[in-house]
């Protein structure tokens, strides 16, 4: 008898300390940390650029070009895919020169022309994935400096504009991203009955300085 006790004793003990051990709460874990859902953005941009429209005569220039573009922006990213942006940019125009003969001396008369924009812009933008895209209304301060055979000229106005910009962040080393962007200023919005445009290509960088 004291045998068979004593097996059914060995049978039975492992299944009441399971059944036990289940009865036992377990400590919970500590939930996974997830990246972050809120990010402050510091974006930089260089590049190059001309005035697209209108198309400028450069028959009678001797020389014309563009110019080297900034802009320097600050956005907030949350977990939606839009995110707000205020945006302050360097606009190259234009920048040309023309040479020609006085008809009445013969003496040659020379004339440069310097264009550009400093503008400040708001608006939403959009992240998919590694591509990013903003629009937003902008203010436009376009000045313009002419010397014409050593006599400066300047004039400067401002106007209301929009701003469009797309970029592909190909290398992203969190909390960086650096990659290529194309920006069109619209310098003259439609109410002032002539419209001008800027276009810039160049290099964008990203810093999330701030996290939670």
């Amino acid at each position: 008898m004291r045998p068979l006790l004593l097996a059914a004793l060995i049978f039975v003990a492992p299944a009441v300390r399971a059944e036990e051990a289940k009865s036992v709460p377990s400590a919970p874990q500590p939930a996974e940390k997830g990246p972050p859902r809120h990010n402050w953005e510091l974006d930089l941009f260089a590049g190059y650029g001309q005035i697209g429209y209108p198309s400028v005569d450069t028959s009678l220039m001797s020389r014309w070009n563009g110019g080297p573009g900034f802009a320097l922006s600050v956005a907030y990213r949350g977990p939606h895919f839009s995110h707000p942006f205020l945006d302050i940019a360097y606009v190259p125009i234009l920048s040309s020169a023309q040479t020609a003969a006085d008809p009445r001396t013969g003496a040659t008369l020379s004339a440069s022309n310097f264009s550009s924009a400093l503008g400040f812009s708001v608006g939403p933008g959009f992240d998919i994935a590694w591509f990013r895209i903003r629009t937003g209304l902008s203010l436009y301060n376009v000045s313009v400096k002419a010397n014409v055979d050593g006599v400066e000229n300047s004039s400067s106005k401002l106007t209301p504009g929009f701003l469009l910009s797309a970029a592909g962040m190909v290398w992203r080393p969190n909390p960086f991203a650096l990659g290529v962007e194309a920006r069109l200023a619209l310098l003259q919005a439609p109410t002032e009955g002539i419209y001008q445009m800027s276009w810039v290509i160049g290099l964008t960088g990203r810093w999330d300085f701030a996290r939670h």
